[in-house]
């Protein structure tokens, strides 16, 4: 894998898709709860927001691990993380954790990517102390979130035959029926919960800024591997422009969200 292109969008699109995130980073940290003296294992934690965040909620006496598959991303995250918070570079799912370390395991959309989704909640079943809590967000149905609804419609509009992901694979839309996150954590030694929420998404800027964020991440990510001309790209960027108009209320782009908040204890 060439992380270093594989990143490189995600690293430019950062600063704006965590002022997208606001209201679901808000919604994970009120169901985790964090307390002061914890330790919190956060995977999949990219450029690090979330760290930042876990580590002002557990204070000097707590400690944040985040761990991430993406050399590039932590290189970035490193550079605004407080003292308190230690980065690993590896699979959250394989990695040898320190056996009951965490009394947390965080997750801001990083645990739908496992090959192996019952040895990787094992996994971190087995990093996370007796009674020790789990609190993540995954996407609810491409259906009912615009922000990959969106674009999809604007790529099938001009560019014909575009390769759908394996809706069980790995990839962003996986636990969209909240079931089968229940199943896997259940099966995986947890006591699962999942509440579902109706969220926005706040993008800043107008829809031309917008859709230059979705062609640069979103859009890119449905186009991987497809040979698009210009022509069409510039069409399909102008069909988003469009349809985020649509959501355009006093001057703010506002996408509905429908977004899982997982939370769970060991058994």
């Amino acid at each position: 894998m060439d992380w270093d292109e594989m990143a490189r969008p995600w690293l430019e699109a950062a600063p704006e898709l965590e002022i997208s995130f606001e209201q679901v980073f808000d919604a994970l940290f009120k169901a985790a709860a964090l307390s002061s003296g914890e330790n919190v294992l956060d995977v999949g934690c990219g450029t690090g927001p979330t760290l930042i965040a876990a580590s002002n909620a557990v204070g000097k006496t707590g400690s944040v691990t985040g761990i991430d598959i993406a050399p590039p991303l932590l290189a970035r995250a490193a550079e605004r993380i407080p003292a308190n918070v230690d980065l690993i570079i590896g699979d959250a799912g394989a990695h040898p954790f320190e056996k009951a370390r965490y009394d947390i395991v965080l997750a801001n959309f990083g645990m739908m990517f496992f090959e192996d989704n019952i040895k990787a909640f094992s996994n971190l079943r087995r990093a996370t102390r007796p009674g020790g809590r789990l609190a993540a967000t995954v996407w609810g149905l491409p259906q009912d979130n615009p922000w990959f609804s969106v674009p999809r419609k604007s790529i099938d509009r001009y560019i014909a035959d575009v390769p759908r992901p394996d809706p069980a694979g790995p990839g962003p839309m996986r636990f969209g029926d909240p079931a089968t996150i229940r199943g896997i954590l259940e099966a995986s030694g947890w006591k699962p919960c999942v509440e579902t929420l109706d969220l926005h998404l706040l993008p800043p800027g107008p829809a031309q800024q917008v859709a230059k964020l979705h062609m640069k991440v979103t859009a890119a990510m449905m186009l991987k591997g497809v040979d698009a001309t210009d022509s069409a790209l510039d069409q399909v960027e102008n069909a988003i422009i469009e349809a985020c108009r649509g959501f355009e209320r006093n001057g703010q782009i506002k996408f509905p969200a429908c977004i899982h908040v997982v939370t769970a204890v060991t058994e």
